[in-house]
């Protein structure tokens, strides 16, 4: 199962709940990360960078990176591959392995929320779209939590916290989570709504796959 969503939705808060939860109950579970970290993609982010498609900038006065590949076509084609040099061993190492050990995996961002990064960057055609979607395991349920962006922005503007991951247009970005949903079938959740009530409603949810009845907790 996985849980995606725009940065200060709630994604790590609520795979941590879900986590506790089902471990609690004795099931034998694997929480997962499955975003970007570069490592192998370094020289090409680095060569980006010198290129002068990197740059620096400050937004409300705290750092950002903004990466700006589309403005190379070569790149451009060959972003999704760079990204995909990282992505897709993590991916298997923290989900694949995981699920033919038998675990339920939870994972805090997952292809979906690759998928909807390249889409953004205007790097990713439809038949690249679908390859990746379908080269990893499908999740059994798959939750959105979604946020407006004034309400994420309130969220990932921590005076002092470092800034590792490119600033992207965050409305655009949830327009293209919403659409992934509905071509997905990702249960959509208010991430502004009662965390309590949302961390219930990913647990009833999930148990419902699981075949166990969630019996509700004062």
């Amino acid at each position: 199962m996985s849980i995606s969503g725009l940065d200060g939705s709630g994604k790590s808060s609520n795979a941590d709940a879900l986590w506790e939860s089902l471990s609690q109950r004795g099931f034998h579970v694997a929480r997962a990360w499955a975003g970007y970290d570069a490592e192998l993609s370094l020289p090409f982010i680095a060569l980006v960078r010198l290129l002068g498609y990197t740059r620096r900038t400050k937004i409300r006065g705290l750092p950002f990176f903004r990466r700006e590949v589309w403005r190379n076509a070569a790149i451009s084609r060959l972003w999704p591959l760079v990204l995909a040099l990282d992505f897709v061993p993590h991916a298997f190492i923290s989900v694949v392995l995981p699920l033919q050990k038998g675990r339920i995996v939870i994972c805090d961002r997952y292809v979906y929320d690759l998928v909807a990064e390249l889409t953004q960057e205007s790097t990713l055609g439809p038949r690249a779209k679908k390859t990746f979607l379908n080269f990893l395991p499908r999740p059994d349920i798959a939750f959105l939590i979604d946020v407006d962006e004034d309400v994420a922005w309130k969220r990932i503007m921590v005076p002092g916290r470092a800034r590792t991951q490119p600033f992207y247009d965050l409305s655009t970005r949830r327009k293209i989570y919403l659409q992934l949903a509905t071509e997905k079938g990702m249960i959509v959740l208010n991430g502004a709504d009662d965390p309590v009530r949302n961390r219930q409603e990913i647990l009833s949810r999930t148990l419902s796959v699981l075949e166990e009845p969630v019996t509700p907790r004062s």
